[in-house]
């Protein structure tokens, strides 16, 4: 028997196990014991709700049960402004938003408020994912916010109260609830509504009292916020691709390691992976569950989207302006290339 290999195997192993001790102890340094504030106006088992939990869940795994995420389900937090401002402010640590209420702090993201401009979830996940999305998310940065992750709302539909909308005519005279977000005023004045902002907390008893006529909302939504009850007509209309957006706290980033913003960064991404699944899976029983409590429901014909289109030239060029020519060929390009690529 060699004992000087023994030794020399068992003097290597030893070397090795401290390595790796070592190693584990440093990364297990790196992440602290925290609890953060996660806050969205969906309801805990909404799809939005679900992919709360589901992120919150990756981050307690990936950081050993050191970094808690706590959950503020159904606007707990305020509105969508007052939960931006804290975030901004560092008092709340995420946000899961629309992305057209973000327009304001993110130019870009106003290019996918142009209707039709997405008419394909496939081409709107790559666009997201992709180097036109990364760079929207990088934009948050000038706003003392990070940008982590779309996730899904999907296509926005129409409701409301009074009738059938068949064709873009039917439009014309509704008083109709709208995003706080200009390009949303301009769009539904063109199609001779009465458009009235209003944030979202504010619109269930908005349409119990009439105040408002309607509304345009996701299927996700509509069905979360139960509109069925106080709405008697849904009109499939697919006039805009809504993403989700995971916003954190730049001030929480900054005191975060490495190792801590990569635990955060890719349960985001993975969450917002599964979130949209879950909203794509479950969209049909949605409408039936509508249909079955006594909604009527309709579907835009390809004629009636080309019209409805088409009478959004203006606003979209208007649009276009404010984001830059430049750029909004530069995304219209991009979905141009995804969609031939996926088409093959």
């Amino acid at each position: 028997m060699n004992f000087k290999n023994i030794f020399r195997t068992s003097s290597v192993a030893v070397a090795l196990g401290l390595t790796l001790a070592t190693v584990t102890t440093t990364a297990n340094a790196d992440i602290k014991e925290r609890t953060l504030k996660f806050g969205h106006l969906s309801t805990a088992d909404a799809t939005n709700g679900k992919g709360a939990v589901k992120f919150a869940e990756l981050v307690a795994d990936r950081s050993g049960g050191k970094i808690k995420v706590d959950i503020y389900n159904s606007g707990q937090l305020g509105s969508e402004v007052q939960q931006i401002g804290a975030t901004q402010g560092g008092t709340q640590d995420f946000v899961l938003l629309s992305s057209s209420p973000l327009t304001s702090m993110v130019k870009q993201l106003q290019v996918l408020d142009f209707p039709g401009m997405v008419t394909d979830k496939k081409v709107a996940y790559a666009l997201l994912d992709g180097p036109i999305g990364t760079g929207m998310l990088k934009e948050f940065s000038k706003k003392n916010l990070v940008g982590l992750a779309f996730w899904e709302n999907g296509y926005r539909q129409f409701t409301n109260s009074k009738r059938r909308i068949q064709k873009v005519e039917d439009f014309e005279g509704l008083k109709v609830r709208v995003i706080q977000n200009p390009i949303y005023i301009d769009m539904f004045e063109q199609l001779d509504t009465h458009a009235v902002p209003m944030s979202f907390n504010e619109l269930y008893t908005a349409l119990e009292t009439k105040m408002v006529d309607g509304q345009d909302n996701t299927i996700s939504t509509d069905d979360m916020a139960r509109f069925d009850e106080v709405q008697k007509y849904l009109t499939m209309t697919n006039h805009i691709y809504n993403p989700m957006v995971l916003v954190g706290s730049k001030k929480m980033w900054d005191s975060f390691s490495a190792e801590e913003q990569k635990i955060i960064g890719d349960a985001a991404l993975e969450a917002g992976a599964y979130q949209r699944q879950v909203n794509t899976d479950t969209e049909d029983s949605q409408i039936k569950r509508m249909q079955a409590a006594g909604m009527t429901v309709d579907y835009f014909s390809p004629e009636e989207m080309i019209k409805m289109r088409t009478k959004m030239k203006p606003v979209i060029e208007k649009y276009s302006k404010v984001v830059g020519a430049d750029y909004v060929k530069q995304v219209s390009d991009e979905i141009e290339r995804i969609s031939a690529s996926t088409a093959k």
